[in-house]
C-alpha cells in the first residue's frame, strides 16, 4: 500500500532509515544544506514536499504489519506537452526479497498514468535513472517494465561523487499494454 506521510510516522520513518542507513547510502543523492537524510530532518522535509504540484513522496506500507518498508516518489513532474515524472524508490533492510518494491512501484505507476480525472497524475511518461553498479536496482527497474533507453554519464551527485547512470523509461502506452 502507498499513503502519503503524517506527523506519527516521525519516529517509525527515521528509525527505519537510520536502521538502513548502510545500505542506502551509497546510492542516495547528497541531500539540500542542513538536511541530515537519516535524521529527522529528512523526515521534516518529507512532510513539507510529499504533496506538491511537482513532486509525490509515498510512503509504501506493508499490507500485513501496517509498518513503514520504504518509500517510492514521482518527482520532477513536468505538466505541458512533456507530462513526465522520475521515479525513485527505497526500501528498507528489514524489508527486501518479498517483492514489495515492485508492487509499490506498479501502485506508483498506476497513480502516474491514471487520468487526472479520476484521480490520478494523468502523466505520459516516467523515467528512472539507475547507477551501474546497484545491479538490486537495475533489476527492480526492469522487472517493473521498465525500458532501457541509455547512459547518462555524470548524470547524478551521490556522496559528492558525479556517478553515471542507466536511462529507464516507461510510457503509458507500455503500461496500457501490460494492464488493459
Amino acid at each position: 500500500m502507498l499513503r502519503f506521510a503524517v506527523p506519527t510516522d516521525r519516529g517509525e520513518y527515521v528509525s527505519l532509515r537510520r536502521g538502513s542507513r548502510d545500505a542506502l547510502e551509497r546510492w542516495e543523492p547528497v541531500p539540500p544544506p542542513g538536511i541530515d537524510a537519516f535524521g529527522p530532518s529528512d523526515f521534516d522535509r518529507l512532510l513539507a514536499t510529499s504533496d506538491t504540484l511537482d513532486c509525490k513522496r509515498l510512503l509504501v506500507i506493508h499490507r500485513e504489519s501496517g509498518a513503514i518498508a520504504g518509500r517510492v516518489g514521482l518527482s520532477g513532474i513536468a505538466r505541458g506537452p512533456l507530462q513526465q515524472a522520475y521515479l525513485g524508490y527505497w526500501l528498507g533492510c528489514s524489508f527486501e526479497g518479498r517483492g514489495l518494491m515492485q508492487e509499490a512501484i506498479a501502485l506508483a505507476l498506476r497513480y502516474a498514468f491514471t487520468p487526472e480525472t479520476q484521480g490520478g497524475l494523468g502523466l505520459h511518461r516516467v523515467e528512472c535513472n539507475v547507477m551501474p553498479s546497484n545491479t538490486r536496482s537495475l533489476a527492480t527497474a526492469r522487472r517493473a517494465g521498465f525500458r532501457e533507453e541509455g547512459f547518462s554519464p555524470k548524470y547524478l551527485q551521490i556522496a559528492g561523487v558525479w556517478e553515471d547512470h542507466v536511462r529507464f523509461a516507461m510510457t503509458i502506452e507500455d503500461w496500457a499494454q501490460k494492464h488493459p
